[in-house]
């Protein structure tokens, strides 16, 4: 599964086990099977988390506004 596709839990737990790996000093024979596997490709440009949004321009008062009169 490509990694921009994974879930926000899949991602945390991927990156906790590679910050594991990252503190072990040897390397196992499954990771290293894994690391020729077409499987585990990382994508060959990084995808932008999150696109620019503009804000929406509501009319009238702010309901956020008109909360704070009414509790007056």
């Amino acid at each position: 599964m490509p990694l921009d596709l994974l879930s926000e839990r899949e991602a945390r737990e991927i990156l906790r086990f590679t910050r594991l790996l990252k503190e072990k000093k040897e390397v196992s024979s499954t990771l290293n099977k894994l690391a020729v596997d077409e499987t585990f490709v990382l994508p060959t440009c990084r995808p932008k988390a999150f696109r620019i949004v503009k804000p929406v321009q509501g009319k009238g008062t702010p309901a956020s506004r008109l909360l704070i009169e009414d509790r007056r």
